[in-house]
């Protein structure tokens, strides 16, 4: 799952210079469960404890200005903390030696809400295919306002349809060891000419 610096930068330009769309606040939709990531499953191994919870399908938190202040301070604080390093190995684990890959962004921002009282059931972790086709791992956050993603290319917290990736699964709300399909796709491609939304300025 690589980082490509020149890539972030011109999505980052296309979600900045964008209004929010009408079908803003929209939600990922799913289907059939599918079998985890095998990075998953290795990181399961290791981390039980964060594998073996029950959840709730319809949780969803309001997005409060208080937790919009939290997103805002995980997103920027996990994405400055952690240098961006292609792991070969794609092992999803947390930080070493202040470097990781998108998993290790994800999963540290996962855990980072978890300490601030966010309910685990709205914060799940999703595989998707970036505009190069490259696998890629993003925290979606299942708020009043909507699907949010947590994305370690951008600085900014955007809501799910603004991204120009292809979703192919996420974690379910019943289960986080539990994995299902995605099958709504955003709307927006990287060369459509299609609004972005910034969800969280």
């Amino acid at each position: 799952m690589k980082y490509n610096f020149a890539l972030g930068a011109a999505l980052l330009a296309l979600l900045a210079a964008s209004p929010l769309p009408a079908n803003a606040g929209s939600a990922i939709a799913t289907g059939p469960a599918v079998v985890p990531p095998s990075g998953f499953i290795h990181f399961c191994v290791k981390h039980a404890e964060e594998c073996l919870l029950n959840g709730h399908d319809a949780t969803r938190i309001e997005l409060t200005a208080a937790r919009q202040a939290e997103l805002k301070d995980v997103q920027t604080r996990v994405n400055g903390a952690i240098e961006p390093r292609e792991d070969p190995t794609h092992a999803w684990e947390y930080a070493r030696e202040g470097q990781g890959d998108c998993n290790t962004f994800a999963l540290t921002k996962r855990r980072a809400l978890i300490a601030l009282g966010w309910p685990e059931e709205t914060l799940l972790l999703a595989a998707v295919y970036t505009e190069r086709n490259e696998g890629h791992l993003v925290l979606v956050v299942r708020t009043s306002e909507g699907d949010l993603v947590l994305d370690n290319r951008l600085p900014r917290i955007v809501e799910w349809t603004a991204l120009p990736y292809r979703w192919v699964s996420m974690q379910s709300q019943a289960s986080p060891a539990r994995w299902v399909r995605v099958t709504g796709e955003s709307v927006t491609t990287a060369d459509s000419g299609q609004s972005a939304a910034v969800a969280l300025r």
